[in-house]
């Protein structure tokens, strides 16, 4: 039974807003009581696993949840195709240990660092057996919110219980990974209930590796201008300046998943109109959520730059006052990363342009990977931001060429011009609003949290007045369906 794209979103969203929120409400305790040097540690060590934990990934995600959307229907060929997946992940999975093992035996700079990578490496077999590619393609997000919420809380608390000084960062770094894959065995349990997944050895593996390496390539590129920072930053400048730099990167990348999950919500529903022949409605959700984008992404960078000074005292005390700079580069950021990242799973992905995504991400990853080189010996981790920036943007315009042959650009911007307009309009609104408060509330806790309801609350009256008809959808969602007149006889 299809299930309603609004509410996939929602539940999307709301486990984005908690991932988010998660580190928005422990990382000021955190950074308070470890301090940026620690911090950076454990930073660094999320790092380095990252690129093995996509060794693991293998592209499998974006793979599954596309090719599986294809066969969903059929509960046998489903059986088969997740068993077959499942298998080259858990090959996949052993192939990252080895070589994480073989790193860290190899590379004196890490031996300082095991116990923290060891405690990190969990991520990777814990993200294997969560199989939430299946989860996705079935759009059962009711449960992966509902979980990932009663995990985030436990998390949390255990945060605020364990750790009390500096020394605890390898009880902050396990809490961590607690966070993001605890309950991913769970997962696997219940997996049952989409697909009986086994491990099977005779089958045709090469039908699936061809397109999953393609994949693996464009992930594996992406992880270089996300990930390659910290790492320079680390060699290059040491753990300090990687704790400075970490704050900036998890306000903007939490800003940036809880976005993003606006669109990759609908890449199974993409891939099953595409597959069906279903192009009006494949034109249609695409325009909705351009709409989405443009009236969510544009205000939240607005408001985080405008912000950016409380929110990095708020989140990160007075020792982490470096990160203001950095954080206001990586805004700039923020709307090429959003669209960019819509052009890939919006349009390339369910059209099968995987070749296209790759050369995209390449291409920005050799930008990023360039100027870390050259701006981070001088300029630090405001220049790693800007490094990120440049290369963001440059993933926009090879991203948005080479989608033109599956949709009408021209056609899609056009009928966004009403949307752009009452989304500037209200942004210029909600800007004079914020300065006025934020001079008056200045950096407290309770004057960042109303200026930054009252902007956005400006801005919503911008729109309703505007007649936006996204808002006017959801004003009429609130206010339930409207009974029909009675008459007395």
């Amino acid at each position: 039974m299809a299930k309603s794209v609004a509410k996939n979103a929602l539940y999307s969203g709301l486990r984005t807003l908690s991932t988010v929120l998660f580190p928005l409400i422990t990382y000021p305790y955190a950074s308070r009581v470890l301090l940026a040097d620690n911090l950076g540690k454990v930073d660094f060590s999320v790092s380095l696993v990252s690129y093995f934990l996509l060794v693991a990934g293998l592209g499998i995600t974006n793979y599954a949840t596309r090719e599986g959307a294809r066969v969903r229907e059929d509960q046998e060929e489903l059986d088969r195709f997740s068993s077959e997946v499942f298998t080259i992940n858990l090959c996949s999975t052993v192939i990252s240990y080895t070589l994480l093992a073989a790193l860290v035996v190899a590379w004196p700079h890490l031996q300082g660092y095991a116990a923290l990578l060891a405690i990190q490496s969990l991520t990777i077999i814990g993200t294997t057996i969560g199989v939430e590619w299946l989860y996705a393609l079935s759009e059962d997000f009711g449960y992966i919110t509902a979980r990932t919420l009663v995990v985030q809380v436990v998390s949390a608390v255990l945060l605020f219980a364990l750790v009390k000084q500096q020394s605890d960062y390898i009880v902050y770094a396990a809490i961590i990974v607690l966070s993001n894959v605890g309950a991913n065995v769970f997962n696997f349990v219940r997996s049952r209930r989409h697909a009986r997944i086994r491990l099977v050895w005779n089958f045709d593996a090469k039908r699936h590796l061809i397109p999953m390496l393609v994949l693996f390539g464009n992930t594996i590129a992406t992880s270089i201008y996300i990930n390659l920072d910290v790492t320079i930053l680390n060699v290059i400048r040491g753990d300090h300046d990687v704790g400075i730099y970490g704050l900036a990167v998890k306000l903007y990348t939490g800003v940036k998943q809880f976005l993003n999950a606006l669109a990759m919500v609908s890449l199974p529903r993409l891939s099953l109109y595409l597959a069906s022949g279903r192009s009006d409605d494949y034109v249609s959700l695409i325009r909705s959520i351009v709409h989405s984008l443009i009236i969510v992404v544009l205000p939240c960078i607005l408001l985080l730059f405008l912000l950016a000074d409380p929110a990095v005292l708020l989140f990160g005390g007075p020792g982490f006052v470096e990160s203001v700079d950095s954080l206001r580069v990586l805004c700039v950021a923020l709307a090429p990363a959003v669209f960019a990242a819509f052009m890939v799973n919006s349009v390339l992905l369910p059209n099968l342009q995987e070749r296209y995504v790759l050369a995209s991400t390449i291409l920005g990853a050799v930008v990023n990977l360039a100027l870390n080189l050259v701006v981070i010996p001088i300029y630090g981790p405001v220049g790693a931001a800007f490094a990120t920036a440049v290369a963001e943007f440059s993933v926009l315009g090879v991203t948005t060429f080479f989608a033109r042959p599956f949709i009408d650009l021209r056609r899609l911007v056009a009928s966004q011009v009403r949307v752009f307009a009452a989304t500037i309009i209200g942004m210029c609104a909600m800007a004079v609003v914020c300065t006025l408060l934020h001079r008056s509330f200045g950096d407290s806790l309770i004057g960042f949290a109303i200026t930054g309801i009252a902007s956005l609350g400006i801005y919503a009256i911008v729109l309703f007045i505007a007649r936006d008809s996204l808002v006017m959808r959801l004003v009429g969602r609130l206010r339930g369906p409207r009974k029909a007149p009675t008459t007395d006889e």
